[in-house]
This record gives structure tokens, sequence and C-alpha cells, in this order.
């Protein structure tokens, strides 16, 4: 066995409950296996736990009567931003050939296959904090296949790319992995699941309820899966229907004559953009292509030529907006303000409603997406998940007017997707204007009124897409 785990037993720091409570698993050389568990089960910890990242880098007290391990596995984050070590692309891939004691002259076309591989087409010199959430996940994997290593631990790897770039890369890793043993933590399943020999399902403690072949899983479990709240092939045909309520008349952001740059070059030009009332609306395009980048314009949090107006009125700071347009980022450590989940939710609430109400409020909607038995924690103890949903509430609870979303089901199973899409319906039913960044193409033709897209520089409407 490459992988042997007997009795584990894990418990967080300031968790009354264990994790992982004897928990036995192995894993043999080759095998390709499937992590599925409702949203802060514990994958990404038993990914860190195999990868040895716990306990080297990570300081949570453990148990195990048997644990083996691969101690050369590559390793690729939920979050790419916390593998990198260098600050450009050609930096960062070469580190790691130094590392394996690979010939210089050997490098620069090792390196290149790398990116090719991935479909990353940018030059070495590229710095990576230019690089979009998808091409940054792109390297991230592109580093992983350059390690040479025997096992291979993919935590979200393809939560940030665009549909095609997510067909291509399983394409990619189905080439390469042959002889490999590859455990993969993913949501976006449809592109894998015939692919992996085992399905995994963990309960929201890390217990082991499913370790079957896929074709076995689907056929004997799907309800178990639903009440679990994973993702699966067959997820979107429980989705919620709702009808989504045509915006109003008056326009709440105007954008003229925007020009957006990025690294010397100029990547996205809008003449003219009307966003109104009440309307959900969609940004889409390929990875790289400026969506990011236009929220961060609009939020005026970077430089732009153009002008911007919300509610009539020129928009020339940040604080020109505050209270109106309110952002979720793809990372959501980005906003966190408090040291506790609940004030982090609550601190927007008291703004608008009497204590007591407040109160109440914060803790009905900490329950109702999950996050209430984790009230008591620091927002950067809960797991990558847990974030996404208290930062996705947390606007949510401020009363804009509008509201920016930039990926924000990425990371989140079934239930808790469809919940974030029920409440943003009623957001929308109650006027705010949701504006949603996203690659999910099933939400794109389900549940917006109206779709952008960005392609070759411009913004464009989709149309006959929208359900107004």
């Amino acid at each position: 066995m490459v992988i042997e785990i007997e009795n584990l037993r894990l418990r967080f720091p300031e968790a009354e409950e264990r994790r992982f409570d004897r928990l036995n698993i192995s894993i043999r050389q080759g095998e390709k296996v499937l992590l599925l568990g409702p949203s802060g089960s514990g994958k990404s910890t038993l990914l860190n736990l195999l990868g040895g990242n716990i306990p080297r880098s990570m300081d949570i007290p453990f148990k195990a009567d048997v644990l083996t391990v691969d101690p050369k596995a590559a390793y690729v984050f939920q979050d790419p931003d916390s593998q990198f070590t260098m600050p450009t692309v050609g930096e960062e891939l070469a580190f790691i050939l130094e590392n394996r004691r690979i010939p210089r002259p050997e490098m620069g076309g090792m390196m290149e296959d790398a990116l090719r591989a991935v479909g990353l087409r940018v030059e070495f010199t590229m710095a990576i904090n230019d690089l979009s959430g998808g091409m940054k996940q792109r390297l991230a994997i592109a580093s992983a296949l350059l390690q040479g290593a025997d096992t291979l631990l993919l935590d979200e790897p393809t939560s940030m790319l665009d549909e095609a770039a997510v067909t291509d890369l399983w394409g990619t890793l189905q080439d390469v992995w042959h002889d490999k043993t590859v455990v993969i933590v993913e949501h976006r399943v449809n592109e894998i699941w015939n692919k992996v020999d085992r399905v995994i399902l963990m309960d929201a403690a890390g217990q082991l309820i499913i370790d079957e072949a896929p074709e076995a899983v689907m056929r004997d479990h799907i309800e178990l899966l639903n009440d679990y709240g994973v993702w699966h092939p067959h997820s979107w045909d429980y989705a919620p229907v709702f009808e989504t309520v045509g915006p109003r008349d008056e326009a709440v952001i105007e954008v003229r004559d925007m020009k957006l740059a990025r690294g010397g070059r100029t990547l996205l030009n809008i003449d003219a953009l009307n966003v109104k009332k009440g309307e959900w609306l969609t940004i889409e395009g390929e990875n790289g292509t400026g969506k990011t980048t236009l929220m961060l314009a609009i939020l005026k949090l970077i430089k732009s030529e153009g002008h911007i107006h919300v509610n009539g009125r020129r928009v020339k700071k940040t604080k020109d907006i505050a209270g109106t347009v309110y952002p979720v980022f793809q990372n959501p450590e980005l906003q966190f303000m408090t040291n506790k989940v609940f004030d982090e939710v609550f601190i927007n609430l008291e703004m608008h409603y009497p204590r007591d109400e407040a109160e109440r409020r914060c803790a009905a909607l900490l329950e109702r997406i999950g996050l209430r038995h984790v009230s008591h924690l620091h927002p950067l103890e809960i797991s990558t998940g847990q974030k996404r949903r208290l930062s996705v509430v947390t606007a949510a609870g401020g009363v804009p007017e509008v509201i920016i979303f930039d990926e924000p089901t990425f990371g989140l199973d079934q239930k808790l997707s469809f919940e974030l899409l029920k409440m943003f319906n009623e957001l929308v039913e109650e006027g705010v204007t949701v504006i949603m960044i996203t690659h999910d193409s099933e939400i794109k033709k389900r549940y917006p009124s109206r779709r952008l897209i960005i392609e070759e520089g411009q913004l464009k409407e989709i149309r006959g897409a929208g359900h107004a």
C-alpha cells in the first residue's frame, strides 16, 4: 500500500469533538480515488495529512496506529497562492527543477512542456501576482507535474478554471497519471467520475460512509449522496427552480469609456455598461480575460480610464460607494475584519438593526449556511468552503444595493451551493442587484436575468440568454 491509515484520531484546536475518529483508509499504488464530503468535513485536512503538511507545517494534534504516506507526494493546494514561493512563473518552475537537480540546459524545455500541458500561455518572466485565479491554478498543476512525483494530491484543482480548461486539464492528467497514485478532492466531478477507481464519501465528522467503484455509487447510493449534499453527475436534477424577478428600469451602475490594462497590455474596453436595480447579472469569459479586473475597477481598487457612476453619482474613490456596492472576493480571507465568525456577520447587521434584532438575524444566517457550530472560531480557523460561505453571508447581511460575487460557489458542496442560490434569488426579489462572476455552466443557464461575456477584449451581451 502506498497510503495506509489505521485508527486515525484528530482534533482541531478549540474543537469540541474529534475529526476522523478512528478512520481507516488504504490506497494501493496506481489507484485513482475521488474523495467526497460536505463542506468542512475535513477533506483538505486529510490531504494535508497524506502530503505530510500535517505535522510538518500545520500544528494539528493527531494520533494513528498506522500512518503510511508518500513523503515525496506532489500537492496542489485549494488556494494556489499558498504554494508559490517565487515572484515569477519561470522562477517558480525552475526552483522545482533545481531541487530535483535537473541540469540547467534541460530546464527550459521541461518548463515549456509543463505550461503547454496545462494550457497556460505566458512568458517565464510573468509575475505570478499578475495572473488570474484560474491561471494561478494552472501554474500550480504545472508545478506539481514537474515534481515527477509518484503520488498526486489534488485539492479542488479546477475550481477557478473555465469549462474548456477543465476538460483539457483532466485529459492532460489522464495522459500522465497511468502509474501514479492520485487522490482528488473535487466538486466539479462530471469530467472525472468515470476516470477514477474508487469514490470515498465522508460525513460531516470525517467518518467513512461509502468506499466503492463510481458506477456502484451512482447505482446504489444516489439518495445518500443527496442526503450528504455532495456533488455527483446528476446533482443539477435536484437544483432549486424559481422565477427570477425582472430588473427595474433605473440603472444603479453606469460605466462609460472604460479601458483596463494588466501587465502593460490593454485587457478590456467598455464603451457603455448599464446595470439595473434588481438585476441578476453574470460576467463570463475564459481565464485571464479580465473578469475580476473589471470587478476591481468598478470598486475603484485599481486604476482605469473612463467614468463610473453609482445611483447617478460619479465614483472617484472606493469610499464613494461604501455601503452601496459590496464585493465578495475570490479569496475570502482578504475581507475578514474580526476575530470571530459571529462578529464578522454581526458588525454589518448592527449598522441597520437594533442589537437584539441584529443578533437574532446573525444567528439565523449562520444557521442557514451551516456555520452556527463554528460561530465562536476565528474566521481563519475554519475550512476554505466555510470561509467562502462566511464571506457571502457577510455581504448579504450588509444590506447593500449591489453585491459583486467572484466565484461565490467554488469549493462548496451541492447542498450549500443550492442554499446560496436561493439566498441570491431572495436578494434579487428584494431589489438588490447581484453581479456574479462564474464559470459554472449550470448556474449561467438557469438563473441570471442577463449574461455578459468578455471576448477579444470586449464586453458583450449573450443574446437570448437570461430568465427575466
